[in-house]
């Protein structure tokens, strides 16, 4: 059975009748009438401006638990929207209500546009182990940091700090033992340790060369994916 848009779980809920231009926004978009779409929206974020923050922070809310329980939520998540309500009604929610922990949830999840970690870890502090969706997105921030600090690892280009990197190593491991998924967990495991061996493995070869780390690996029978392909090149 196919799942339902975002778009169309809008369409369908009965409450998008209390938002009339924003509910116009979404058919718009939905039929693909994308100028027409945005300049509804337009006008439903000039009328959501004029409401009293309870209002606002009602819609915010409403809308966050749709998103929650789809894959497409970046669909109506577009940058007048964030910029316009969202981001408003989360940072004031924040100040009137410091101990909610949905504020910090959906900021790091879904509109931080570029710096979630923090949000997460506040997410996690107040929420903690059933934040399982905001404890899944910290390893993967972490990693994907790690990703880039050695994606060019074997031309002998590093790039980052180690202090960067065993700081985001043990951001991983102070909370992986959290994921509750054994199958998530355990891939989360096994990429944790290959960026620490990766890291104590490059700060060992660095104690005495400069150029040719994959051939250092290779001498040492070390198990990286771009070492055995340096073996088949021999």
């Amino acid at each position: 059975m196919q799942m339902k848009t975002i778009l169309q779980t809008i369409i369908e809920d009965e409450r998008s009748h209390d938002y009339p231009l924003f509910r116009q926004y979404c058919v718009k978009k939905e039929q693909g009438l994308r100028k027409d779409a945005l300049k509804v929206l337009q006008l439903f974020v000039e009328e959501m401006n004029e409401n009293e923050f309870a209002a606002r922070r009602s819609f915010v809310a409403w809308l966050f638990e749709k998103i929650e329980r789809c894959d497409d939520g970046h669909h109506v998540l577009v940058y007048p929207l964030i910029i316009g309500v969202i981001q408003p009604v989360l940072q004031e929610w924040e100040k009137v209500d410091p101990f909610d922990v949905r504020p910090y949830r959906w900021q790091g999840l879904f509109v931080h546009l570029g710096e979630g970690l923090p949000y997460l870890l506040k997410a996690l502090e107040l929420g903690g182990s059933k934040e399982q969706r905001v404890i899944f997105q910290i390893c993967e921030t972490y990693l994907s940091a790690l990703w880039y600090s050695y994606h060019h690892i074997h031309e002998d280009l590093y790039l980052s700090t180690y202090e960067k990197d065993q700081e985001r190593i043990q951001g991983i491991e102070d909370v992986m033992m959290l994921i509750e998924d054994k199958r998530i967990r355990t891939n989360v495991e096994k990429q944790v340790a290959y960026y620490g061996q990766l890291l104590s493995d490059w700060m060992e070869f660095q104690q005495t060369e400069t150029r040719g780390f994959m051939k250092w690996c290779a001498e040492r029978q070390k198990p990286y994916e771009w070492v055995e392909a340096f073996y088949y090149q021999q």
